[in-house]
């Protein structure tokens, strides 16, 4: 660990900031800064904040050079990439790239720069620190509570630890722990977390996933923070490595019976919620609440195990989820980490060049793109009279209220020909859309947009593959109305295939016109958010590729049986098929799509003439 002091810190920092910029401007078209406590080895190509094309450029993960915690230890050249040479901005252009990388907020989390507004949600949080197995027991932001350490004590079959990053100091106040900074998104995604529950035929090794978690977290340093969004300039986590509760239980399953995997819950519901630890949403926006925590079920007689992760959504979206875990499974069997590197945490990667210096010009920038905006009271009245809920999670249909339908291969196959997609997304938006617009009991005429959710990463003008942040959006790729296709399945995916072009085309500028709207603190986007609140639209998000990976954590004792898709404000997700037997891959079977629309549609919906239809049994 250096041996610098908070006083000469940012003396320290400005040496180093001209010697990265002296650096930068002779570097080739790849390289990377790499990270180390305690550490003098020299950093690997290829590994940290890896660059993404011409015209951008790398900083030290949100322009944080060589603090108390961390040091940067070198810049590494792949020379074997043709050497591009950037422009030098202007001292003017560099001062209004600064303005643009203020972050604000979105409308909702602006309160938490409120001081008495942060007092009395804290208040109100006291009884219901941590949501465990349905129950309320108070913890602080630590885990490190000694009611906890009683209870612990008290029930041996309940063990509760925190993992820290190693060799890194522990617990560092707030204030003087490093913020790695968030993007405007990235906030406003603060109120929502995500959830991964995976089943094990053989039992894990609760050692192997503690020890292989703690050098995960040397990569991920983030996940061991809090959030800080106090400050209404500027907003991220503090990386204090206050640590990550790592909780395991050995299950008897008296109350429901259960006694192998095969008897488990095979969707989200009331009942799986058991398997996971989360805090409550304002806990985590409050930056009293861990980012990420871990739990492992063991059932009875050592017939398999349970492991459910959380994952605050202001760290990251779904796809940085699980590549981490990736990461995580591949440490716990020896390896050195992901294949395809290490995580990219640098928020000046993401399109914000054109993102206008002030609020009035990102305003006329939204309307001139057709940017709707929404209210928040507005936006939370139409959620809740739809049937979505405010707590334990925010904004979404209660726990069970979706179906899967699962969509075979044939009916897939025969959907493409019916519809003459090009591919198997084209053919499932169309279709889902144009039978989700029937069941809506909206009349004939009433809006009923398409939206699909598009990731931002890959390609040769996105984000790195692994980008670890919020960088999937929705983007309206239809402007339909109820009765506008009548039952012609072909109809629907033309009108919808243009939009789905053009997402594909312009998935950088959206990100760009969604991270504007947040930093200005609007709910604006170019769908009806106050229709998706009230689910009267086809929100579809295909995780099927993404949804393949939770089968591949492999954490020494073998990929798991079932993994439950994630539980998403999505009205339609799409994921693969999961196994039809122990070792088969996911997907070998067509689909599972999931419709998660209000419960007076869900009744329509679930009538079994519908699911068939849903299902593609016509074509």
């Amino acid at each position: 660990m250096s041996s610098t002091t908070p006083r000469n810190l940012n003396r320290i920092s400005s040496i180093d900031e001209r010697l990265l910029r002296q650096k930068r401007r002779t570097t080739a078209s790849s390289y990377s800064l790499s990270y180390s406590v305690r550490s003098s080895a020299p950093a690997k190509a290829g590994h940290g904040c890896a660059g993404r094309g011409k015209g951008r450029t790398n900083t030290d993960c949100n322009g944080l050079v060589n603090s108390q915690r961390l040091e940067l230890l070198a810049i590494t050249n792949d020379t074997r990439k043709p050497v591009w040479r950037r422009r030098r901005r202007s001292k003017e252009e560099e001062t209004g790239r600064a303005e643009r990388q203020r972050v604000g907020a979105g409308a909702f989390t602006k309160l938490i720069e409120i001081a008495p507004a942060r007092a009395i949600a804290r208040a109100l949080m006291v009884p219901a620190r941590y949501l465990v197995d349905g129950l309320q027991s108070s913890s602080d932001e630590r885990g490190n509570n000694k009611n906890d350490n009683n209870r612990n004590a008290q029930k041996e079959n309940d063990r509760k630890e925190i993992v820290y990053v190693p060799d890194f100091e522990r617990e560092i106040e707030i204030a003087n722990a490093e913020m790695l900074r968030l993007s405007g998104y990235d906030v406003g995604e603060v109120p929502f977390v995500m959830q991964a529950v995976m089943y094990y035929r053989e039992s894990l090794d609760a050692g192997v996933l503690r020890t292989s978690l703690a050098k995960t977290l040397k990569k991920y340093p983030i996940l061991a923070g809090r959030l800080d969004l106090k400050d209404a300039r500027e907003k991220g986590a503090r990386l204090c490595n206050f640590g990550v509760p790592f909780r395991v239980v050995n299950e008897t399953f008296e109350r429901t019976g259960w006694k192998t995997i095969d008897d488990l819950p095979l969707d989200f519901a009331s009942e799986s919620r058991r398997f996971l630890d989360f805090a409550p949403w304002i806990d985590l926006m409050l930056g009293d609440a861990p980012a990420f925590t871990v739990k492992i079920t063991n059932l009875p007689n050592n017939k398999g195990s349970v492991l459910g992760v959380c994952m605050s959504h202001a760290i990251s979206d779904g796809q940085g989820f699980v590549e981490f875990l990736i990461t995580w499974a591949e440490i716990a069997k020896g390896n050195e980490g992901h294949p395809l590197g290490d995580p990219i945490f640098d928020r000046n990667l993401l399109p914000i060049d054109d993102i206008p210096k002030t609020n009035k010009e990102i305003n006329e920038m939204l309307m001139r793109e057709n940017f709707v905006g929404a209210g928040s009271v507005d936006t939370l009245v139409n959620a809740v009279k739809a049937g979505r809920a405010l707590a334990p999670d925010f904004l979404r249909f209660p726990a069970g209220n979706r179906t899967m339908i699962k969509i075979p291969r044939k009916n897939i196959e025969n959907l493409k020909l019916a519809s003459k997609a090009s591919n198997e997304n084209e053919a499932l938006s169309a279709h889902a859309w144009l039978q989700l617009s029937k069941l809506s009991g909206l009349p004939i005429g009433a809006d009923f947009q398409h939206v699909t959710v598009v990731s931002a990463r890959g390609g040769s003008k996105g984000l790195p593959p692994m980008y670890f942040g919020n960088a999937c959006i929705g983007v309206k790729t239809a402007a339909l109305k109820v009765g506008d296709c009548g039952d012609d399945v072909a109809k629907a995916r033309d009108l919808i295939k243009p939009g789905l072009r053009k997402m594909l085309k312009d998935r950088s500028k959206y990100l760009m016109l969604t991270e504007s709207a947040f930093r200005a603190g609007v709910n604006a986007y170019d769908w009806d958010c106050l229709a998706f609140m009230a689910g009267e639209m086809c929100w579809c998000n295909n995780l099927v590729e993404i949804y393949k990976k939770l089968y591949e954590l492999d954490f020494g004792t073998g990929t798991p049986e079932l993994a439950l898709p994630p539980e998403l404000n999505d009205i339609v997700q799409i994921n693969a098929s999961r196994p039809t037997e122990p070792g088969m891959p996911a997907g070998e079977n067509g689909v599972e799509m999931f419709v998660n629309m209000p419960p007076r549609v869900m009744e329509r919906v679930n009538m079994k003439e519908n699911i068939s239809i849903l299902a593609g049994d016509r074509y």
